[in-house]
Protein backbone atom coordinates (compact mmCIF):
# COMPACT_ATOMS: atom_id res chain seq x y z
CA UNK A 1 0.00 0.00 0.00
CA UNK A 2 1.16 3.99 -1.03
CA UNK A 3 2.97 5.43 1.98
CA UNK A 4 1.15 8.72 2.42
CA UNK A 5 1.57 11.78 5.03
CA UNK A 6 0.68 11.53 7.73
CA UNK A 7 1.61 7.78 8.59
CA UNK A 8 -0.76 6.07 11.03
CA UNK A 9 -0.04 6.96 14.24
CA UNK A 10 -1.35 5.24 18.04
CA UNK A 11 -0.96 8.48 20.00
CA UNK A 12 -3.71 10.14 18.36
CA UNK A 13 -7.54 8.45 18.26
CA UNK A 14 -9.95 10.91 16.62
CA UNK A 15 -12.94 11.68 18.86
CA UNK A 16 -16.36 14.08 18.26
CA UNK A 17 -17.74 14.45 21.70
CA UNK A 18 -18.56 17.23 24.16
CA UNK A 19 -16.00 19.81 25.55
CA UNK A 20 -16.40 18.79 28.98
CA UNK A 21 -17.08 20.90 31.74
CA UNK A 22 -15.01 21.81 33.60
CA UNK A 23 -12.12 21.50 30.86
CA UNK A 24 -9.74 19.15 33.51
CA UNK A 25 -6.25 20.18 33.94
CA UNK A 26 -3.89 18.31 31.48
CA UNK A 27 -5.89 19.15 28.37
CA UNK A 28 -4.11 20.18 25.31
CA UNK A 29 -5.53 22.70 22.86
CA UNK A 30 -5.16 23.11 19.48
CA UNK A 31 -6.25 26.27 18.57
CA UNK A 32 -6.13 28.60 15.76
CA UNK A 33 -4.73 32.39 15.54
CA UNK A 34 -6.12 33.42 12.49
CA UNK A 35 -4.57 31.11 9.81
CA UNK A 36 -2.12 29.45 11.73
CA UNK A 37 -2.36 26.87 14.88
CA UNK A 38 -0.53 28.62 18.57
CA UNK A 39 1.94 25.73 19.38
CA UNK A 40 4.23 25.54 22.41
CA UNK A 41 8.20 25.75 22.10
CA UNK A 42 9.85 23.64 24.03
CA UNK A 43 13.39 24.38 25.56
CA UNK A 44 14.89 22.31 23.12
CA UNK A 45 12.74 23.72 20.28
CA UNK A 46 10.50 20.86 19.70
CA UNK A 47 7.01 22.14 19.17
CA UNK A 48 3.60 20.50 20.61
CA UNK A 49 0.16 21.84 21.57
CA UNK A 50 -0.43 23.48 24.96
CA UNK A 51 -2.11 22.46 28.00
CA UNK A 52 -5.22 24.87 28.32
CA UNK A 53 -3.44 26.43 31.51
CA UNK A 54 -1.66 28.47 28.99
CA UNK A 55 -4.59 30.10 26.97
CA UNK A 56 -7.67 32.09 28.26
CA UNK A 57 -10.18 29.41 27.01
CA UNK A 58 -13.43 31.71 27.78
CA UNK A 59 -11.99 34.06 25.06
CA UNK A 60 -12.21 30.59 22.29
CA UNK A 61 -14.46 30.70 19.77
CA UNK A 62 -15.96 27.35 17.96
CA UNK A 63 -14.56 25.53 20.65
CA UNK A 64 -14.80 21.41 20.18
CA UNK A 65 -13.18 18.37 21.35
CA UNK A 66 -11.27 16.82 18.26
CA UNK A 67 -9.70 13.67 20.03
CA UNK A 68 -7.23 12.14 22.32
CA UNK A 69 -3.05 12.41 21.96
CA UNK A 70 -1.52 10.04 24.18
CA UNK A 71 -4.27 10.18 26.11
CA UNK A 72 -4.77 13.94 26.99
CA UNK A 73 -8.14 15.16 25.55
CA UNK A 74 -7.25 17.82 22.78
CA UNK A 75 -9.67 20.79 22.37
CA UNK A 76 -9.21 23.00 19.43
CA UNK A 77 -11.00 26.50 18.79
CA UNK A 78 -10.44 30.14 17.00
CA UNK A 79 -8.40 33.01 19.46
CA UNK A 80 -9.96 36.32 18.14
CA UNK A 81 -6.55 37.73 18.95
CA UNK A 82 -3.20 37.65 20.33
CA UNK A 83 -3.21 39.72 23.23
CA UNK A 84 -1.92 38.41 26.54
CA UNK A 85 -0.45 35.17 24.83
CA UNK A 86 2.61 33.46 26.77
CA UNK A 87 5.89 34.57 24.83
CA UNK A 88 6.27 30.60 24.57
CA UNK A 89 3.22 29.94 22.07
CA UNK A 90 4.63 30.26 18.03
CA UNK A 91 1.88 30.56 15.14
CA UNK A 92 2.79 27.97 12.88
CA UNK A 93 0.89 27.25 9.52
CA UNK A 94 -0.51 24.16 8.79
CA UNK A 95 1.71 23.61 5.54
CA UNK A 96 4.77 23.95 7.29
CA UNK A 97 4.22 22.26 10.44
CA UNK A 98 3.84 19.09 8.81
CA UNK A 99 7.92 18.52 8.76
CA UNK A 100 8.11 20.79 12.65
CA UNK A 101 5.53 18.45 14.51
CA UNK A 102 5.04 14.55 15.30
CA UNK A 103 2.48 12.45 12.62
CA UNK A 104 -0.57 12.41 15.46
CA UNK A 105 0.00 16.21 16.38
CA UNK A 106 -0.51 16.89 12.57
CA UNK A 107 -3.14 14.37 12.10
CA UNK A 108 -5.01 16.65 14.98
CA UNK A 109 -4.38 20.21 13.10
CA UNK A 110 -5.68 18.78 10.09
CA UNK A 111 -9.32 17.42 11.75
CA UNK A 112 -8.98 20.43 13.86
CA UNK A 113 -8.36 22.83 10.74
CA UNK A 114 -11.68 20.98 8.76
CA UNK A 115 -13.94 21.18 11.92
CA UNK A 116 -13.44 24.64 12.42
CA UNK A 117 -13.40 25.61 8.67
CA UNK A 118 -16.99 23.86 8.58
CA UNK A 119 -18.11 25.41 11.97
CA UNK A 120 -17.38 29.21 10.30
CA UNK A 121 -19.10 28.21 7.13
CA UNK A 122 -22.45 26.79 8.28
CA UNK A 123 -23.62 29.50 11.01
CA UNK A 124 -27.21 29.90 8.59
CA UNK A 125 -29.05 26.80 7.25
CA UNK A 126 -28.67 27.25 3.37
CA UNK A 127 -32.68 26.13 3.24
CA UNK A 128 -34.35 28.35 5.27
CA UNK A 129 -31.48 30.68 6.39
CA UNK A 130 -32.11 30.20 10.13
CA UNK A 131 -29.45 29.68 12.88
CA UNK A 132 -27.41 26.24 13.07
CA UNK A 133 -26.34 24.57 16.00
CA UNK A 134 -24.74 21.33 17.10
CA UNK A 135 -27.82 19.21 18.86
CA UNK A 136 -25.61 16.26 19.34
CA UNK A 137 -22.37 16.92 20.60
CA UNK A 138 -21.07 13.14 20.02
CA UNK A 139 -22.14 13.97 16.17
CA UNK A 140 -20.45 16.39 14.28
CA UNK A 141 -23.35 17.74 12.80
CA UNK A 142 -25.56 21.01 12.59
CA UNK A 143 -29.37 21.28 12.87
CA UNK A 144 -31.66 23.97 12.03
CA UNK A 145 -33.77 25.28 14.67
CA UNK A 146 -36.40 26.37 12.24
CA UNK A 147 -36.70 23.44 9.52
CA UNK A 148 -34.39 20.91 10.90
CA UNK A 149 -32.50 20.67 8.26
CA UNK A 150 -28.50 18.91 9.10
CA UNK A 151 -25.23 19.17 7.93
CA UNK A 152 -22.00 17.35 8.30
CA UNK A 153 -18.84 18.60 7.56
CA UNK A 154 -18.06 18.75 4.01
CA UNK A 155 -15.76 16.62 2.29
CA UNK A 156 -14.54 17.12 -1.60
CA UNK A 157 -13.01 13.94 -3.05
CA UNK A 158 -10.70 14.53 -5.32
CA UNK A 159 -7.99 12.10 -7.89
CA UNK A 160 -4.41 12.54 -8.64
CA UNK A 161 -2.91 10.84 -11.21
CA UNK A 162 0.59 9.40 -12.18
CA UNK A 163 0.57 8.93 -15.77
CA UNK A 164 3.37 6.47 -16.95
CA UNK A 165 4.52 5.44 -20.21
CA UNK A 166 7.02 3.06 -19.53
CA UNK A 167 9.99 4.89 -18.14
CA UNK A 168 8.33 8.47 -18.93
CA UNK A 169 6.18 10.07 -16.14
CA UNK A 170 3.43 12.83 -17.14
CA UNK A 171 4.53 15.48 -14.97
CA UNK A 172 2.30 19.23 -15.21
CA UNK A 173 2.47 22.48 -13.65
CA UNK A 174 0.18 25.30 -12.45
CA UNK A 175 1.25 28.98 -12.73
CA UNK A 176 0.71 29.22 -8.90
CA UNK A 177 3.63 26.85 -8.05
CA UNK A 178 6.94 28.03 -7.25
CA UNK A 179 9.43 28.66 -9.73
CA UNK A 180 10.39 24.78 -11.65
CA UNK A 181 7.98 22.23 -10.13
CA UNK A 182 5.82 20.06 -11.59
CA UNK A 183 3.45 17.88 -10.10
CA UNK A 184 0.50 15.46 -11.21
CA UNK A 185 -2.97 15.87 -12.84
CA UNK A 186 -5.41 16.08 -10.25
CA UNK A 187 -10.07 17.07 -10.06
CA UNK A 188 -12.49 17.29 -8.33
CA UNK A 189 -15.15 14.13 -8.56
CA UNK A 190 -18.31 14.94 -10.32
CA UNK A 191 -21.28 14.19 -9.26
CA UNK A 192 -22.17 10.54 -10.82
CA UNK A 193 -19.25 10.31 -11.52
CA UNK A 194 -17.38 7.17 -10.60
CA UNK A 195 -13.35 7.91 -9.09
CA UNK A 196 -11.95 6.03 -12.55
CA UNK A 197 -14.24 8.22 -14.88
CA UNK A 198 -12.94 11.41 -13.08
CA UNK A 199 -9.16 10.47 -13.77
CA UNK A 200 -9.82 9.18 -17.24
CA UNK A 201 -11.82 12.76 -17.62
CA UNK A 202 -9.17 14.92 -15.42
CA UNK A 203 -6.52 13.61 -17.53
CA UNK A 204 -7.91 14.25 -21.09
CA UNK A 205 -9.41 17.34 -20.07
CA UNK A 206 -6.02 19.08 -19.17
CA UNK A 207 -3.63 17.13 -21.10
CA UNK A 208 -5.51 15.64 -24.27
CA UNK A 209 -4.27 12.29 -23.49
CA UNK A 210 -6.39 9.12 -23.05
CA UNK A 211 -5.31 6.72 -20.32
CA UNK A 212 -5.96 2.68 -19.30
CA UNK A 213 -5.35 0.64 -16.64
CA UNK A 214 -6.17 2.86 -13.89
CA UNK A 215 -5.33 1.60 -10.41
CA UNK A 216 -5.94 2.67 -7.03
CA UNK A 217 -2.95 2.95 -5.23
CA UNK A 218 -3.91 5.19 -1.77
CA UNK A 219 -5.36 8.01 0.04
CA UNK A 220 -4.86 10.87 1.67
CA UNK A 221 -6.96 13.58 4.24
CA UNK A 222 -5.97 16.80 2.31
CA UNK A 223 -7.14 19.90 4.53
CA UNK A 224 -6.45 22.80 2.21
CA UNK A 225 -9.49 22.98 3.26
CA UNK A 226 -11.43 20.07 3.11
CA UNK A 227 -10.41 17.36 0.29
CA UNK A 228 -9.81 13.82 0.43
CA UNK A 229 -7.43 13.45 -2.12
CA UNK A 230 -7.52 9.63 -3.94
CA UNK A 231 -4.24 8.63 -5.79
CA UNK A 232 -4.07 6.48 -8.79
CA UNK A 233 -1.72 5.71 -11.41
CA UNK A 234 -2.86 4.93 -14.59
CA UNK A 235 -1.29 3.82 -18.43
CA UNK A 236 -1.46 5.99 -21.25
CA UNK A 237 -3.33 4.80 -24.12
CA UNK A 238 -3.20 7.25 -26.36
CA UNK A 239 -2.66 11.04 -28.13
CA UNK A 240 -0.54 13.69 -27.72
CA UNK A 241 0.00 16.23 -25.10
CA UNK A 242 -2.55 19.35 -25.76
CA UNK A 243 -3.51 22.04 -22.92
CA UNK A 244 -7.05 21.99 -23.00
CA UNK A 245 -9.04 23.20 -20.38
CA UNK A 246 -6.23 26.55 -19.13
CA UNK A 247 -5.61 25.06 -15.79
CA UNK A 248 -2.23 24.20 -16.50
CA UNK A 249 1.00 26.23 -17.69
CA UNK A 250 2.55 23.59 -18.62
CA UNK A 251 2.53 19.01 -19.40
CA UNK A 252 5.29 17.52 -20.64
CA UNK A 253 6.80 13.93 -20.35
CA UNK A 254 9.82 13.42 -17.94
CA UNK A 255 12.27 10.63 -17.65
CA UNK A 256 12.84 8.74 -14.78
CA UNK A 257 16.50 9.92 -14.72
CA UNK A 258 15.78 13.48 -15.33
CA UNK A 259 12.99 14.59 -13.04
CA UNK A 260 12.37 18.53 -12.46
CA UNK A 261 11.53 19.78 -9.14
CA UNK A 262 8.91 17.25 -7.40
CA UNK A 263 6.26 17.99 -5.07
CA UNK A 264 7.12 17.89 -1.28
CA UNK A 265 7.02 14.87 1.10
CA UNK A 266 3.86 16.19 2.71
CA UNK A 267 1.88 15.50 -0.62
CA UNK A 268 0.43 12.10 -1.94
CA UNK A 269 1.93 13.53 -5.26
CA UNK A 270 5.55 12.88 -4.44
CA UNK A 271 4.42 9.27 -2.57
CA UNK A 272 2.79 8.23 -5.97
CA UNK A 273 6.28 9.58 -7.73
CA UNK A 274 8.27 8.03 -5.39
CA UNK A 275 6.81 4.44 -5.44
CA UNK A 276 6.75 4.56 -9.09
CA UNK A 277 10.29 5.33 -9.16
CA UNK A 278 11.54 2.73 -6.26
CA UNK A 279 9.45 -0.11 -8.43
CA UNK A 280 11.30 0.88 -11.78
CA UNK A 281 14.50 1.16 -9.87
CA UNK A 282 14.08 -2.66 -8.37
Amino acid sequence: MLSVFPPDDDRWQPRCAAVPEPVPPGTLLCAQLGHDFLLHRNIDGTLVFPDVSQVNLAALLHLHTIGALDGATVLTGVLPSSEALPATLTPVSLRSSAAQVGAGEWSAMSLASQVLHWDRTTRFCGECGGPMRVTDPAQRSKRCEGCEHSVFPRLAPCTITLVHDGDRLLLTRQPSWPPGRYGLVAGFVEPGETLEACVRREVYEETGLAVDDVTYQGSQPWPFPHQLMVGFTARHAGGDIALRDGELEDARWFDTLSLPMLPPPLSIARSLIDAFLLQRNK
